[in-house]
């Protein structure tokens, strides 16, 4: 388990990156740290890989300070990506695992394996210079794992990546969950957070406005709609009581509910009123907010034009 405890860290006297964040990320969970950019994001991963030091508060594994151990426990994979680009494939992976002391032929074994995993086998003499951008974006994903760390942290691990290439990355990181490692997944990019995370870390300004499970996150900042298709005439729906506002596209109707109204409870009714009508309810679902509209919801739509950190 990985765990900070109020931990700050200011620039100068009146700019705080991070202000008194504490949270949680257990074994087997992805837990995402998102917000808009200059919300915080690197500068939380940067302490907690003691990168920089935070002003006050504490950063602890399993109940412990971090060790200089504990650094080689831990995969990286930046923003800014930093392969050495006149280096062949295998040498720079190699070398990389050499730091974080794996010996040659535990990196070798490895490397291959994973090369193989990403259909890059053919590409492992070939100087890194030769890769496409999602070519080189995957080897430093397997860089960054390539010595079985316990906790990854993953910034931005999509950028330049295909469709295909997303869902090749997708997948590995599921078995890595499954595996039991703590992963931290840090985006601008809220959608890309709603794909993989279980936990979700929201920061603004430096500071936490959310903290929690994914689901109970929906839940909670609803904004208590369904959207309901409707075979037949479907303005009966108007008349339905605990129904504040329809909007028709086609044949579906977004429905904007009462604040004390039971989307699902609801269904019964309107199934009921389009029988009376002549019409027949043929999908009836509950809609969930977008991160990007929690976010927007809490901090307002000014926060989402913040500059990079």
């Amino acid at each position: 388990m990985l765990e900070l405890k109020n931990v700050s860290k200011s620039y100068g006297s009146d700019f705080f990156a991070v202000k008194d964040l504490s949270f949680v990320a257990e074994e087997g969970d992805v837990v995402g740290v998102i917000g808009p950019n200059g919300a915080g994001k690197s500068t939380t991963i940067r302490m907690i890989m003691d990168i920089i030091k935070p002003d006050s508060g504490e950063i602890t594994i399993d109940g412990r300070p971090f060790t200089l151990e504990d650094k080689d426990r831990i995969g990286y994979l930046p923003e800014e990506r930093g392969l050495y680009k006149k280096e062949k494939v295998s040498d720079v992976l190699r070398y990389l695992a050499a730091l974080k002391g794996v010996s040659k032929a535990d990196a070798d074994a490895r490397m291959d394996k994973w090369l193989a995993r990403f259909d890059l086998s053919e590409w492992k003499n070939k100087k890194v210079d030769s890769l496409s951008k999602g070519m080189a974006q995957k080897i430093q994903f397997v860089s960054t794992i390539l010595h079985d760390p316990k906790i990854i942290f993953l910034d931005e691990p999509f950028s330049g990546l295909d469709p295909v290439s997303s869902d090749e990355l997708l997948a590995v990181i599921k078995e890595l969950k499954q595996e039991g490692r703590i992963i931290l997944f840090s985006t601008h990019v809220m959608e890309v957070a709603e794909r993989i995370c279980d936990h979700i870390i929201m920061l603004n300004h430096g500071e936490k406005i959310l903290d929690g499970n994914l689901a109970k996150i929906r839940r909670e900042y609803g904004n208590n709609s369904v959207t309901v298709e409707c075979d037949g005439d479907g303005s009966f729906l108007k008349s339905v009581a605990g129904i504040k506002n329809v909007q028709e596209s086609g044949s579906e109707y977004t429905l904007t509910l009462e604040s004390d109204v039971d989307g699902k409870a609801l269904l019964a009714e309107i199934a009921a009123k389009a029988k009376e009508n002549g019409a027949t309810i043929s999908k009836y679902m509950v809609n969930e907010p977008s991160l990007h509209a929690v976010f927007v919801s809490i901090a307002g739509k000014e926060s989402l034009s913040e500059e990079k950190e």
